[in-house]
């Protein structure tokens, strides 16, 4: 459905994947190649991402401000924006 990938320090892949009726939200963040945080989410629709982006900060500061950039640019894509 969408993908974005953000590379601020820490390089971060999120994913949007429909299937079986449903949208998945899928990210995952890396260090220095390894990988450090993985994030699977069943959404109702698109629009929890900014639910998600809402959330208390699980990271540290560049690691969280990377995943929330690109949980952003990716709402803004699948808005067609």
């Amino acid at each position: 459905m969408a993908r974005v990938e953000v590379s601020q320090g820490v390089y971060v892949v999120c994913e949007l994947i429909e299937g079986n009726g449903r949208i998945f939200l899928e990210c995952s963040l890396r260090r220095q190649g390894r990988l450090g945080f993985k994030l699977h989410e069943k959404l109702k629709n698109v629009e929890e991402i900014e639910e998600i982006m809402r959330r208390p900060r699980w990271l540290g500061e560049e690691s969280d401000r990377a995943l929330r950039r690109a949980l952003s640019l990716l709402l803004e894509k699948v808005r067609g924006g």
